[in-house]
C-alpha cells in the first residue's frame, strides 16, 4: 500500500473512532495529546466544579506563554447544541476559577474542542460569535473540530499513526471487526508501543490503544477494551522501568491507561445484574456452538477484571470496594465457570478477584473458592487426563487438552505443570488459609500436578517473555504445612523480591496489570500488600 493510501486509511480509522465516541471515552487520549503536542501543567477538571473548563494546561502561543482552558464535546453540534454550549464558552473565556494552576495572570486562550463538526446553523452562529468578540477585543476562543483533531493524531509528528507499522495497526483492527481477535494478538501487536528508546513514542501507543479499545467495545467485546488499556500501562513501564523519579512522559501514559481502563471497566460494572448471576444466561449470551466452553473464559475474564476495578478504586480513592467485592462474591456462588480455569493462561484471573475478596473480609468465600479450583485441577491433573494447556498455548490447543482426553484424535502429551496450583497455593499461603493449603498441597501430589512458576528480577525482564532474568521453575517444592507465624513455605518464597520498581514508586496496581498482560507470572509481595501485609 502507497504512503498516501496508508494515511487515507488511517485518518478515515480516526474518524470513525472521533464520529463515535463518548465523551468521557476521549479524557484520557486527549490528556496525552496536549501533552504529546508541547502543553505542560496539564490538568483535567472535568465535575461540578469545572466552571466551563475540561482541561487547563499552559502552552505557548506565538513564543508568549498562554494559559489555555478547554471545554471537550463529542459528536456534531447543531444550532441548539451550539446555543447551550455559549454559557460553557463564556466561562472558558472569562472565568478564572478552575485549579490552583491556572494562572489568571498570564494571557487566555480558549479553546473549544468537538470531536465532530458544526453543522446546521452552528457554523454561523460560531462565526458571528467569533466575529463579536474580535469587535469587542474580548479574549476569543479557537475550535478544534474533528478536521482538527484527526490531523493531530495522524500526522503530527510526535503522534504520527502513519508510518511504518500503520500496516500492523490496520491488521489488528481488520482482526476486530472480523471477530477473529484474542487477547494474546492485542498483547502481541502492543509490543510495538515500546519498541524505541525515546518515552516520548508511547503518546503513539495512546492512540493506537485508543482506537483499539474503542474498535473492541463497540464489537461488545468490553474485556478486550479493558486489555488493550493494561496494555498501554504496560507500555509505559516497560520503557521507563527504573527511573526515579518517575520519568514525566511515562507516567501521564500510565495514567492515561488507567483512565481509559476505568472508562471500559464502569461499563462493564454496568452491564453486570441478575442476569449476569444466571448460568444459563450467560452460556446462551453467545449463540455459538462453542457457548460452553468460552463460558468459562468469560466467567473469568469478568471477575478478573472487576477485582482489578475495584482494586484500583481502593488504590486511587480509598474506597471500600465492597460493592464490586459482594458482586463478585455472588458471581463465584452462582456461576461454576468462575473457579474453573480451561488453562493456566486464566491462573491469574483468580488473583484480583481474591485479593479484593480477601481485602474486604469475604475469607469464606476465598476458601469455597480455592476449593472448587482444587477440584478442577485435580480432575483434569488424574490419571488418563492430558492437564491444562500453558500459559502460552493457542485457543485450540485449550479446548483439545480440555476435552481431548476420550478422543482417540487428539494426540498431546500429558502435561504435568500447573501454574493454576502455583496460584491456588500462594493465595492460601498469603491469606494464612491453613487447612486450604494442606488440601491443595495433598491433592495436586495426588494427581501429579507439579507446581510451576515464572521468576524474575526487578529488571525490564519482568515486562515481557524474554531475558537473562527469567527464571522458569517447573516443579516447586512446598512444605506441607503453614508455618506457626508468617507465609512462605517455600523456597521460592523466600528468594522473591521484596520490592520491585513499581512497588518503590507507589504503583503497585500496575504491577498487577502487568501479571493480566502477561499471563504466566505474578509477584508475590504486590499481592500480599493488597492484602494489608508486608512479610
Amino acid at each position: 500500500m502507497s504512503e498516501s493510501g496508508a494515511s487515507l486509511m488511517i485518518d478515515d480509522v480516526i474518524g470513525s473512532y472521533l464520529d463515535n465516541i463518548e465523551e468521557r471515552e476521549f479524557d484520557g487520549p486527549f490528556l496525552a495529546l496536549l501533552r504529546a503536542i508541547g502543553f505542560v501543567d496539564i490538568h483535567f477538571l472535568h465535575g461540578s466544579f469545572e466552571f466551563g473548563k475540561d482541561f487547563i494546561a499552559k502552552g505557548s502561543l506565538d513564543g508568549v506563554l498562554c494559559q489555555f482552558a478547554f471545554q471537550t464535546k463529542a459528536g456534531d453540534l447543531g444550532l441548539a447544541d451550539w446555543n447551550a454550549c455559549r454559557g460553557q464558552i463564556d466561562l472558558l473565556r472569562t472565568n478564572s476559577l478552575a485549579h490552583p494552576a491556572f494562572d489568571p495572570e498570564l494571557p487566555r486562550e480558549a479553546v473549544f474542542v468537538t470531536t465532530g463538526r458544526l453543522v446546521g446553523g452552528a457554523p454561523l452562529a460560531a462565526q458571528d460569535y467569533s466575529q463579536y468578540l474580535s469587535s469587542t477585543k474580548d479574549t476569543k476562543f479557537v475550535l478544534w473540530d474533528k478536521e482538527t483533531l484527526v490531523s493531530m493524531i495522524s500526522s503530527r509528528p510526535e503522534i504520527a499513526l502513519v508510518g511504518a507499522s500503520d500496516g500492523a495497526l490496520l491488521e489488528l483492527l481488520g482482526q476486530i471487526d472480523g471477530n477473529r481477535i484474542v487477547s494474546s494478538k492485542i498483547e502481541c501487536s502492543s509490543r510495538r508501543w515500546f519498541s524505541c528508546e525515546d518515552t516520548t513514542s508511547l503518546y503513539k501507543g495512546v492512540f493506537e490503544a485508543a482506537l483499539i479499545a474503542h474498535r473492541l467495545r463497540r464489537r461488545g467485546r468490553l474485556d478486550l477494551a479493558c486489555f488493550a488499556c493494561l496494555c498501554l500501562i504496560r507500555a509505559a513501564w516497560a520503557l521507563a522501568h527504573g527511573t526515579e523519579p518517575p520519568d514525566s512522559h511515562a507516567l501521564l501514559v500510565a495514567n492515561t491507561g488507567r483512565t481509559m481502563f476505568q472508562h471500559y471497566a464502569a461499563a462493564l460494572w454496568t452491564s453486570c445484574c441478575d442476569e449476569t448471576l444466571d448460568p444459563l444466561k450467560l452460556i446462551h449470551a453467545h449463540e455459538l456452538p462453542s457457548s460452553y466452553v468460552t463460558y468459562p473464559v468469560r466467567c473469568v475474564m469478568l471477575i478478573e477484571l472487576l477485582g482489578l476495578s475495584g482494586l484500583l478504586d481502593i488504590e486511587e480513592k480509598g474506597a471500600e470496594g465492597e460493592s464490586k467485592a459482594r458482586f463478585v462474591a455472588k458471581f463465584f456462588r452462582s456461576q461454576p465457570g468462575a473457579s474453573h480455569p480451561i488453562s493456566d493462561r486464566w491462573a491469574v484471573s483468580l488473583i484480583p478477584p481474591v485479593l479484593l475478596l480477601g481485602r474486604t473480609g469475604f475469607i469464606s468465600e476465598i476458601r469455597n473458592v480455592l476449593k472448587q479450583v482444587i477440584k478442577w485441577v485435580g480432575d483434569h491433573y488424574d490419571s488418563g487426563s492430558l492437564g491444562l494447556s500453558s500459559p502460552y498455548s493457542e485457543p485450540d490447543e485449550e479446548v483439545a487438552r480440555l476435552l481431548g482426553s476420550p478422543f482417540e484424535h487428539v494426540s498431546f502429551d500429558r502435561r504435568v505443570e500447573s501454574y493454576i496450583s502455583t496460584v491456588v497455593l500462594d493465595l492460601a499461603a498469603m491469606l494464612r488459609l491453613g487447612e486450604t493449603f494442606e488440601l491443595a498441597r495433598n491433592d495436586f501430589l495426588a494427581v501429579g500436578a507439579l507446581s510451576s512458576v515464572i521468576e524474575v528480577a526487578d529488571s525490564r525482564d519482568q515486562y515481557g517473555f524474554g531475558g537473562k532474568e527469567i527464571r522458569f521453575e517447573p516443579n516447586l517444592i512446598y512444605g506441607d504445612t503453614l508455618p506457626q507465624e508468617g507465609w512462605k513455605v517455600s523456597p521460592y518464597h523466600e528468594r522473591a523480591p521484596k520490592q520491585y520498581y513499581l512497588q518503590r514508586i507507589g504503583r503497585p496496581w500496575d504491577h498487577l496489570a502487568i501479571s493480566a498482560v502477561l499471563r504466566d507470572r505474578h509477584f508475590l509481595y504486590t499481592c500480599l500488600g493488597f492484602l494489608g501485609g508486608s512479610d
